[in-house]
């Protein structure tokens, strides 16, 4: 026979609900540190895309309009000109765009001239040429870098 039981009597003790915190605790502290390591590198990874369309549309808009255009970079930034990168008489096309992801930034930009020298920016001609070369995206946090790669011939654009 069950014993009747006192209704001051249901519930958790102290220990118990103790125990629990401590182990939600735990277990959120080891997500919430995954999730920001995973962001991070996400937002590489989008710095890296932004960049690849950004050449894509430009070769593409090369093409298009029958006329030489560059794309100029810095660590933190690229712009549009219409011209030559080699040329100093280039037109600006639009104010610099910032990389969208926190914390990335451009390493080593150089794509090659017509004199074997190398610049921070790369050239699509109307035919859909390009100055080979390459540019790094890295993050501050990580050894890890993606490297976007122009062919010369095709004007591919590729990540490697």
């Amino acid at each position: 026979m069950t014993q009747p039981t006192d209704p001051r009597d249901r519930g958790f003790t102290l220990v118990e609900l103790m125990a629990t915190v401590t182990v939600l605790t735990i277990v959120l502290g080891i997500a919430i540190s995954g999730w920001v390591q995973w962001t991070r590198a996400n937002a590489q990874e989008g710095t890296a895309e932004q960049v690849q369309a950004a050449l894509r549309a430009t070769q593409q808009r090369a093409v298009t309009e029958g006329r030489s255009l560059c794309v100029m970079f810095t660590d933190a930034d690229y712009q549009l000109f219409s011209g030559r990168c080699a040329d100093d008489d280039r037109t600006a096309l639009q104010e610099p765009v910032a990389l969208d992801g926190q914390g990335t930034h451009l390493l080593d930009p150089a794509f090659t001239t017509d004199d074997d020298g190398t610049l921070p920016g790369v050239t699509f001609s109307s035919r859909g040429t390009a100055t080979a070369g390459t540019v790094t995206v890295v993050r501050d946090d990580s050894d890890r870098e993606i490297v976007i790669h122009v062919e010369g011939l095709t004007g591919r654009v590729s990540r490697r």
